[in-house]
Parts: structure tokens; sequence; C-alpha cells
């Protein structure tokens, strides 16, 4: 059923042990009629050679939907395992437009669960260096943007800042093996903070430019308190008011989307406003 699937990647087999990040999820192959399921590891050791990579690796294999939520599928592999496995390079004609040269999985030899001898990762001291390296936390404390926590799992650092007086949640997303793009990332926020109150008021009148005649729509379908759009219609001075910044992300190519609470205007869910520091606003909408 996977002919295809494996049909993109090398003959040749290498053994490896992993240590496992985490699964990132799949995407489904509509020619084929499967998923493939991904995760990404944070260290890989190459058994016949002995090397060790540290570089992010994309490790993917296939499943049927059925499949896909049980043990084969998103369950099959844990949160800092370590594997020995059995993997395949895909064939550089079908990753010449990727990112990363991903590999697939051949062979699952043995895992932590049924495998004694790699449930401590001690047993593999290339791997545990590795692992208490990434457990090591990275702050940043910065004059304007304040303390600065990276997430290595999705390649972010956190942390709060005032915008225009208000407590706000960051995030600035870069590579976290770049600290080029961390300097990028921070110079981007500070330059969006530097000019808050233009940038807040340029948000919200593009949200409410965007968005009244959608919340006069919601609105007089309130089942508790209907507001009829005839009489009392929201203005878009009243959206633009109503609505406050909750959270920033900020990318180290100075693009950008901020989270509005809406007031209860669009019930639960959250305006978003997308832009870049190079090019402007682009648009808002509601999402979540």
């Amino acid at each position: 059923m996977f002919e295809e699937f494996y049909e993109m990647y090398e003959p040749e087999e290498q053994e490896v042990v992993a240590l496992i990040n985490r699964c990132i999820g799949g995407g489904f192959n509509w020619k084929g009629n499967f998923w493939e399921m991904t995760v990404v590891t944070l260290g890989i050791v190459f058994c016949d050679t002995g090397k060790v990579s540290t570089k992010e690796e994309r490790l993917d294999w296939p499943v049927t939907e059925e499949e896909r939520n049980g043990e084969k599928g998103w369950g099959r592999f844990g949160k800092e395992q370590i594997c020995r496995l059995k993997i395949r390079r895909m064939k550089e004609e079908w990753a010449k437009d990727l990112v990363v040269q991903p590999w697939c999985i051949s062979q699952v030899v043995k895992a932590h669960e049924d495998c004694p001898e790699l449930q401590a990762h001690e047993d593999c001291p290339e791997l545990q260096a590795v692992l208490d390296e990434y457990h090591k936390p990275v702050v940043i404390q910065d004059q304007v943007l304040g303390e600065l926590t990276l997430d290595k799992d999705y390649d972010a650092f956190e942390g709060e800042i005032q915008w225009c007086g208000k407590d706000v949640s960051l995030s600035l997303e870069v590579n976290a093996e770049s600290k080029p793009s961390w300097t990028r990332a921070r110079s981007a926020a500070k330059k969006l903070l530097a000019d808050c109150e233009t940038w807040d008021k340029a948000m919200r009148d593009l949200a409410a430019k965007n968005l009244t005649e959608l919340a006069n729509n919601w609105l007089s379908q309130d089942e508790e308190n209907p507001r009829n759009p005839e009489t009392d219609p929201i203005t878009e001075e009243e959206l633009a008011r109503r609505i406050s910044m909750t959270s920033l992300s900020v990318t180290s190519g100075g693009s950008f989307t901020a989270w509005f609470d809406c007031d209860e205007i669009f019930t639960d869910h959250a305006v978003t406003v997308y832009g870049s520091l190079k090019k402007g606003l682009k648009t808002a909408n509601i999402e979540g």
C-alpha cells in the first residue's frame, strides 16, 4: 500500500540510535491515500561510524487513516525516547524544493519500551550529553523587552511587554540554532514597540474596517442579548475601542501577528491582525 511513499527514498539503509524530540503531526498524501507522520529528533548516532548529529532531523513514515491516531501513528514515539532505527534518506529529486531533506523510517529495530539497555539515557552517553544541553534554559535579559526565555520545542522566545500601558504576551519566532535570528527578531519587536501607539491604532482601525459588518451579523444572532443592526448597530469606532491586544508574535524577518480580545463581540473568538515592518498591515480576521 505504501510503495509510492518508499519510492521517494534511497534504497540504502542506515542504522541509527535516535533521541526523539516530538511528533509534529502528519500530512495527507492524496495520491497514495495515506498519511505521512513526522517526528523530529534532538540527536542521532550513526551506528556504522559513531558520528553524532545534533542537527534536527525529520523522520517520516506512512500510516492509514485508521492507524493515524493509534500506536502506529501519533503514539508510535514518545518525547525524549531513545530508539534504534533503520532509516533511508529522501532522494534528491524529491527533496530539492524542501528546506530540510528528510529520512523515512524503514524499521524500528528496538524501542525503549522493549529494549532495557536503551531505557536509561546514561547507556548512550553521546545522546545523554545532547539531552542535558537541550534541558539547559536559555534566557535573555533585554533592556527594552525584558526577560525572554527560549522555548526550544517551538523555536520561540517567550516574554511579556508593556504595549500602550497594558501587559501583552510576546513571542519571538527564531531559529534556535542561529543567534543572528534572535537579534533580528528582538530588533523587529523593539521597532514595533517604539511606535506602539501608531501601530495599535492602525491595527484597531483595520480590524474595525474589515470586521464591523460581520460583528453586526454576529450580535444580531446572539441568543441571550441580540442587538438589532438597524436600530442599534455596532460602529467601526465602537469595535476599534472595545478590542484590546493580548499577545504579539514577531518573526526574525519582521513579520508579525497580533491577537486581540474582542470583548465577546465574536463570542470566544479572537481578532488577529497580520502585517510586517516592511509592508505594513496586511489583513485582519477572526480566529479561534
